[in-house]
């Protein structure tokens, strides 16, 4: 008989707190400690997440996981669970602090969304699933998963490596790396791994699915993460690709000037009198470059170079007929 792969317990912790933070978003009140462990769930094994049985020994690992929320980044708050006889303190997070802002989509659109969010698929869990647990509502979708989120398996280790600042050593382009890992972003299909590689001695941005060994870790603290590095850091696809880079002006509406400096990760060459913003940006991805703009809707308009604004516009056309 063949032997069953066991799960490493970084990865069995990586699922509870996921498991957590589902279960923290999807209530509206403040929820105590054993509620949150019988929505977590109950431990059935080394390869099960969940708390354990115990109480004693489930708040420990709920005040240890709690802990890692808060070095990631992620915001928990805490307040009086109503009903109860004797005061009892609970925990929630807020969607709004933690979500984008509420969007003003038509019927047909909402549909159209739904239908997409119900055909995506995390690595065995079903986009129904997925779509429940983040606190979304679950109705007529489509049985035919259109797409795939990979989880490849050094997220578990980087995840542990952020959350405890631990210095992640692994083969990257044929050479032995030493990063210490910031954050984790999910873009365009690919998970990375920001953070400041020792070989290098500079910031970098590591693919994960192109890390060619396994990762190792150092110590816990091994070293100390910039006070204004954000838990998570969208990547800028418009910034890699294989053609040559050129600097294209952006002018952004006052409005989503904010937004766009955040976005973009840097502030504006120079503000309009109405207090638009004009932003230089290094492309070397058109079609992602394009995507960017799309963001801010009508709010955005490409000054120049002329060619990435004409393939703006004649896409825009195109999509029109």
């Amino acid at each position: 008989m063949a032997a069953v792969s066991r799960r490493k317990p970084e990865q069995v912790r990586l699922e509870r707190l996921l498991r957590l933070i589902a279960a923290l978003i999807d209530t509206p009140r403040f929820l105590s400690i054993e509620e949150i462990h019988k929505r977590v769930g109950i431990s059935r094994g080394a390869d099960s997440a969940g708390y354990p049985e115990n109480g004693a020994a489930a708040k420990r690992a709920f005040h240890r996981d709690m802990n890692e929320l808060a070095d990631a980044g992620i915001p928990v708050i805490s307040g009086p669970v109503p009903g109860q006889e004797r005061e009892t303190w609970g925990y929630r997070i807020r969607k709004q602090d933690y979500s984008l802002p509420e969007m003003d989509f038509e019927a047909d659109e909402l549909a159209a969304l739904h239908r997409a969010a119900t055909a995506v698929r995390f690595d065995g869990v079903s986009g129904s699933e997925a779509l429940w647990k983040l606190g979304g509502r679950v109705g007529e979708g489509t049985e035919a998963e259109l797409a795939a989120v990979p989880v490849d398996p050094a997220l578990a280790d980087l995840f542990q490596a952020v959350t405890e600042q631990r210095v992640a050593e692994f083969a990257y382009g044929g050479q032995p790396r030493a990063v210490e890992p910031w954050t984790l972003a999910f873009d365009k299909g690919h998970w990375y791994v920001v953070g400041h590689d020792r070989s290098r001695d500079d910031k970098r941005t590591f693919r994960v699915d192109r890390i060619e060994s396994n990762v190792t870790l150092g110590t816990p603290g091994d070293f100390q993460q910039p006070e204004d590095t954000p838990g998570w850091v969208p990547i800028q696809p418009w910034k890699f690709g294989a053609d040559p880079p050129v600097v294209a002006r952006l002018r952004v509406d006052p409005e989503q000037a904010v937004l766009a400096a955040r976005r973009l990760g840097q502030e504006p060459a120079e503000k309009d009198e109405n207090g638009s913003a004009v932003f230089e940006v290094v492309v070397r991805s058109p079609d992602a470059f394009r995507s960017l703009v799309l963001e801010f809707l009508e709010h955005a308009e490409i000054l120049s170079p002329s060619e990435l604004r004409s393939d703006m516009v004649s896409w825009l056309e195109e999509l029109s007929r």
